[in-house]
């Protein structure tokens, strides 16, 4: 039996982020499956140590292929794929992908110097199998923060990789969400992992399966928001919860004079 991924799953309890169980994809006997374990620190070494198994299916899972579509380069892009833990999500993954690839054409025919290029898709089958983007060089995170502290932490330490030219970048970031707000979209998950540079150091907003229009709802279209980076009493897509998380990333880079995040987590 081979871990191929394991992600640690949390939940509120009583106003507390508990540890409730470890999430994986195993492969066993050639065949991919679901399955949870409850020691995190110990890894199982046998098939029987699981339990909630469940064989995952990965094929032929995106959605039907529309004409009006740009079908991406064979190579020299960065291609976006579902991950593992997607696939075995409960929630409609042809719907998140035909909603991702609705907003990334939207973008493509309105480009703007701080959003990802999108390039087109990738077809297996007639479905779409993946998203092809311009293949930047970091994240934001990447840049700043790689002994990965958590935000109040690297908050606290003295930021040695931010640099007067990390800091103007933050304006371009903020010129790619108004570019996204001037075309009635949200991203929604505006946080460090989701912002890249290009070759020139040009900051670029990323990663739009959390993208919705204003007004629209977003526990009934299940959007992924990034825990510690959002207000979880907000659950309709707004310009505010971009710019709020704006704010945050300010705080995050510089300190406040409250020297307090808005966004607690």
């Amino acid at each position: 039996m081979e871990i191929v991924q394991s992600n640690e799953a949390f939940k509120t309890v009583a106003g507390k982020f508990q540890f409730q169980y470890v999430a994986g994809i195993v492969r066993n006997g050639g065949v991919l499956y679901t399955a949870k374990w409850v020691d995190r620190k110990q890894k199982p070494s046998d098939f029987s140590q699981l339990y909630d198994v469940q064989p995952l299916k990965t094929e032929d899972r995106g959605p039907a292929v529309s004409p009006t579509w740009v079908v991406g380069p064979a190579d020299n892009c960065f291609v976006k794929t579902p991950s593992l833990f997607g696939y075995a999500s409960k929630s409609d993954l042809e719907r998140r992908i035909l909603r991702e690839v609705e907003t990334c054409e939207t973008l493509r025919d309105h480009p703007h110097r701080n959003i990802a290029s999108y390039l087109g898709y990738r077809e297996t089958r007639g479905r779409v199998s993946g998203l092809c983007f311009k293949r930047y060089t970091s994240t934001l995170l990447e840049r700043v923060n790689p002994g990965h502290l958590n935000k109040s932490a690297f908050r606290s330490s003295r930021r040695p990789s931010i640099d007067k030219k990390l800091e103007s970048s933050l304006a371009g970031i903020l010129e790619g969400i108004r570019h996204l707000h001037s075309l009635g979209l949200a991203h929604n998950d505006i946080n460090p992992a989701n912002i890249m540079f290009d070759e020139d150091d040009t900051p670029v907003l990323i990663d739009f399966d959390s993208c919705r229009r204003f007004g629209e709802s977003l526990r009934d279209t299940e959007t992924k928001r990034t825990h510690g980076w959002h207000d979880t009493k907000v659950e309709v897509a707004l310009a505010k919860n971009d710019l709020d998380a704006f704010l945050e990333l300010q705080t995050w880079f510089f300190g406040s004079s409250s020297d307090e995040f808005l966004l607690k987590g």
